[in-house]
């Protein structure tokens, strides 16, 4: 469905995109993810050729983008970031006239089935400007939707949102792959909103890949790492260092103790540091991926 080849794209002396390379399989939701200001918006601008790359290329549907921009543009539906909707006008009459842009024949009926498939059929005369930001949102997926397009893009579709709104991003995106065979490329800085929708998800970082993957293998409960706060952490080291854990075993801070086990080893290693007299604080653990993501975010990112 997509395949992006090398991709970059400077702004003066800032690589915001450093020799991206993936590739979204037809039928699937694809999770993008990185910190506010990875580099996503600049990629999903560059595949909707908002914006031109420096280097690269982008094919969608087997052709180049460049070659075949508008054939291409007709088959994909996007919300980049926040949808611009015209506040005093209804529901309908927002999503009727997006759908007069578009180059298929939309009937009365299919605006209304577009607005009852996003949940706003009941509130379609009133004006956008008495909606919730969760039903401007879901009004902003309708206009991406109301063409009936092959491939879908989503650029934070749940930014600003209560979890109530969230949850019913997440149900749609989930209904439109299931039951609509759509595919779909959703871009977020929430891991645990990645993990529950999508099938394969790419996870970049200053521009640059950094781990790809289908879900189901990156997010393995089962490999965790554990962070332990104890009452006294340099003897707990000390201990550590001499059992099978001592290869993934590191201070983490001054404070804190980081192991990474096999989910079913952490009530030995607790019991091995509570026979030696280590009292224990806390135990903390996430899974590996979950580590890994939070420390990426953790820098410090320039947009």
């Amino acid at each position: 469905m997509l395949s992006v080849n090398h991709l970059s794209k400077s702004f003066g002396s800032f690589q915001a995109v450093n020799d991206l390379s993936f590739e979204v399989n037809q039928g699937e939701v694809y999770g993008f993810l990185g910190q506010n200001g990875a580099g996503k918006s600049t990629t999903i601008r560059m595949i909707l050729s908002l914006i031109r790359p420096t280097s690269g290329n982008i094919e969608i549907f087997g052709k180049s983008l460049y070659a075949e921009r508008e054939a291409i543009l007709q088959r994909i539906g996007a919300v980049v970031e926040k949808p611009d909707l015209y506040r005093y006008l209804s529901g309908y009459e927002n999503l009727s006239l997006f759908a007069k842009l578009s180059a298929n024949r939309i009937s009365k009926a299919e605006i209304m089935d577009c607005l009852a498939l996003v949940g706003l059929d009941k509130r379609a005369k009133d004006p956008v400007r008495v909606y919730s930001q969760g039903m401007k949102q879901r009004l902003g997926i309708a206009v991406a939707l109301v063409h009936n397009p092959d491939f879908i893009i989503l650029d934070e579709p749940t930014n600003g949102l209560d979890p109530q709104g969230i949850a019913d991003i997440r149900n749609l995106i989930l209904m439109l792959s299931r039951d609509r065979g759509k595919t779909i490329l959703v871009s977020s800085h929430l891991l645990s909103e990645i993990e529950q929708v999508a099938d394969s998800m790419l996870i970049i970082n200053k521009g640059k890949k950094v781990v790809e993957g289908k879900v189901n293998e990156l997010v393995n409960p089962e490999k965790l790492q554990l962070e332990i706060v104890s009452t006294d952490n340099p003897k707990a080291l000390e201990l550590l260092s001499e059992t099978v854990w001592s290869k993934s075993t590191s201070r983490s801070t001054a404070h804190r103790i980081s192991v990474e086990i096999n989910a079913g080893e952490v009530a030995a290693l607790n019991k091995y540091l509570v026979d030696n007299n280590i009292g224990i604080t806390s135990l903390r653990s996430m899974n590996s991926l979950e580590a890994y993501f939070l420390s990426l975010t953790s820098g410090n990112e320039v947009s």
